[in-house]
């Protein structure tokens, strides 16, 4: 960041001097590159790298010495560290030297957390483990937040989603970690004030993991039945994923990484879902069935709005809005359709999913031409192709002879490729005649 700074301070004295740049706004453009977070670089890896060799370094020697070493003595060597690796970070931050900032920095949030671990050893505490995981994720991110530091918020991250990790499996904690949510959002915001595209990534999978172990927890308890489980996972995964992909429309840091997970777990769930759907038929608790019919009616709703309103503002087509509507309801609906089908009537429920969902594909194939929706373009193309596969198998396997079981397989897909290929070029020919007439 800094070569590409001073880079850019000789080019603007030439630009200005040929009359191609106004002078008066040679310190505005310099002072916004500035503001900009810095690109990950080797030089700022190997410092990274280094500070963490370094708090590897004081958490061996402490370890070591530990039974010849006072107390009082173990406090000051932790204490003096981590006070001169913060306030080095303070003072290379000031001196415009960002590499050697967030490598100290770095290594104070880690002493910080040797402090934490050595006070709670020191005073037999270990029953209070996990909140001293807890205590040194919040002053990560209260690191992170003063200097301000990426890499510390990815250390917070991480150490967030550890916290709840250990509390989910600590015999003395409820069953669901719901002080994981709060924590999340204060990072998340973190997140989106720094830009870090990475500690968005690890807090949309520590989400996701966190809600699928709410619906395991529930399911165990038998509140939720095995496809209301399934179906609850997979409308709240879509209903997050379209309120980011909103987000996104609106320039919201964090929203497109979101909206990625969350529709791609959703994707990736209404395919699966296919597989056990024979032995899916265990209800749950009679007195609990109001539990999936809240979450299913209010992620409808979310789904609906959100698609409604993305295809009002034209970042969405028309009727890849009807299709994200269609099956969410669909989705919402499978449980009672399963449990009321019969045996011979089953049959017709896999090909109305298999329907809606090649429906559901097509939208989002159709949506990937546009501009920047080259990722949801590529789900639908792989959405499609494992749904053609699972129809191919479930129907031939049994029938053909192997070779030419993967001779037809091979050509359908081919055929497949190239028919996509074609529509992506025809898409891609009339780009702003579409995005008017969907604005419309």
């Amino acid at each position: 960041m800094m070569g590409y700074r001073a880079r850019l301070a000789r080019d603007l004295e030439r630009w200005i001097a040929a009359g191609w740049v106004d002078g008066t706004h040679r310190q505005a453009i310099l002072g916004d590159i500035a503001a900009q977070p810095g690109r990950w670089n080797a030089a700022g890896a190997l410092a990274i790298l280094g500070a963490s060799l370094l708090a590897m370094s004081a958490l061996s020697f402490v370890a070591a010495n530990w039974d010849v070493m006072p107390r009082l003595l173990r406090f000051a060597t932790i204490l003096i560290a981590l006070w001169a690796s913060l306030l080095g970070a303070g003072r290379a931050f000031d001196r415009d030297a960002p590499v050697i900032g967030h490598a100290l920095a770095l290594l104070g949030a880690a002493l910080f957390g040797a402090a934490i671990m050595l006070t709670a050893q020191t005073f037999n505490m270990t029953s209070f483990r996990n909140t001293a995981v807890l205590v040194w994720a919040a002053a990560a991110a209260g690191i992170a937040f003063v200097l301000p530091s990426r890499p510390v918020l990815i250390l917070a991250t991480l150490l967030g989603a550890l916290w709840a990790w250990l509390e989910t499996f600590n015999p003395y904690a409820p069953g669901i970690i719901w002080g994981y949510l709060p924590l999340w959002g204060v990072t998340a915001l973190l997140a989106h004030r720094l830009g870090s595209r990475v500690s968005f990534n690890l807090l949309s999978l520590g989400l996701f993991l966190w809600i699928a172990n709410l619906l395991w927890t529930e399911q165990s308890a038998h509140r939720f039945g095995v496809l209301e489980s399934f179906m609850a996972g997979i409308l709240i995964a879509a209903a997050i994923g379209l309120l980011a992909a909103h987000a996104r429309d609106r320039h919201i840091s964090g929203g497109g990484v979101l909206a990625a997970w969350g529709i791609s777990f959703a994707l990736l769930g209404s395919y699966l879902l296919q597989w056990p759907l024979d032995g899916a038929r265990s209800l749950a608790d009679p007195s609990e069935s109001g539990r999936f019919g809240a979450i299913a009616a209010i992620s409808v709703v979310v789904i609906a709005l959100a698609a409604w309103r993305r295809a009002v503002t034209g970042n969405v087509s028309w009727s890849a809005a009807l299709a994200y509507i269609v099956a969410g309801l669909m989705a919402a609906g499978l449980p009672a359709l399963v449990n009321t089908a019969g045996p011979d009537m089953l049959i017709w429920v896999r090909i109305l999913i298999g329907a809606i969902f090649y429906g559901l594909c097509v939208a989002m194939i159709v949506q990937g031409t546009r501009p920047g929706q080259s990722f949801v373009g590529g789900l639908g193309i792989a959405g499609f192709v494992l749904q053609t596969l699972y129809v191919y198998a479930e129907t031939f396997s049994g029938l053909l002879d192997t070779a030419v079981f993967f001779l037809v397989g091979g050509a359908i897909l081919f055929l497949m490729g190239l028919g996509l290929l074609r529509l992506h070029r025809q898409r891609a020919l009339v780009p702003h005649e579409t995005g008017t007439e969907d604005a419309s």
